[in-house]
């Protein structure tokens, strides 16, 4: 990591502490030694950037650096609380740290009357998932984003397994549990999974032969018909 990149890593991790955290603590977040962490935090400080504290004590960003102030209304910053709620809430770790990181950069670019609005708000997204394996999460998110297909090992509700090799286009959260459309070869006609009961999965670098948006379209056709 190039130090130019380090010091960017820093000035977010700063706006994402609502109090002061240590050198020790900011260096095993960046992986690099403390005395690496001084020298950051002056080179940020000599560019302007308002950060209080010293050793021992700790280190906190007293302003928003080159971050100008977000126009939301109360309802608005409601809405996006609670939907960064839902999403902290859904077995996908990669999601759950986006949404905390989202959270706090909207923290950090809201008028300091909005903040305070915002630490005052408690809407809650109550919800509980059945356990996903996050490798599958994962695999399953970086094939749709990528357009490519995926063999899975698949157990019914009848506990057969068969073997399906899918092209994944959707991802959805129902419920309690997640669901995966795609089109599976096996059927030749598309078809729900429950990520849940995916029991392995193997990402191929094979691209299938339609645009994820054109199957999602065809998709929306075939369930809406059938409604």
């Amino acid at each position: 990591m190039s130090r130019s990149i380090r010091l960017l890593h820093l000035l977010q991790h700063l706006r994402e502490q609502r109090y002061p955290v240590t050198a020790q603590r900011l260096a095993e977040h960046l992986q690099i030694s403390v005395r690496s962490v001084y020298r950051d935090i002056e080179s940020l400080r000599d560019q302007g950037v308002n950060i209080e504290g010293s050793v021992g004590v700790g280190f906190q960003l007293k302003e928003n650096f080159l971050l100008p102030p977000m126009s939301l209304d109360e309802s608005e910053i409601e809405a996006m609380y609670l939907a960064l709620q839902w999403a902290k809430s859904i077995p996908d770790q990669a999601l759950q740290q986006a949404s905390h990181s989202v959270l706090s950069k909207l923290r950090a670019v809201l008028p300091q009357r909005k903040q305070e609005f915002l630490n005052d708000t408690y809407l809650k997204s109550i919800h509980s998932w059945i356990d996903v394996d996050q490798t599958v999460v994962e695999q399953v998110r970086i094939a749709i984003r990528l357009q490519t297909k995926i063999q899975i090992d698949y157990i019914d509700e009848q506990k057969q397994i068969s073997h399906r090799q899918l092209w994944p286009f959707a991802l959805g959260y129902f419920n309690d549990k997640m669901l995966l459309a795609a089109w599976c070869e096996l059927r030749e006609d598309f078809r729900n999974f429950r990520l849940d009961r995916i029991q392995t999965l193997i990402l191929t670098e094979q691209v299938y032969p339609q645009f994820k948006r054109h199957l999602f379209q065809q998709w929306c056709q075939k369930e809406f018909s059938n409604s």
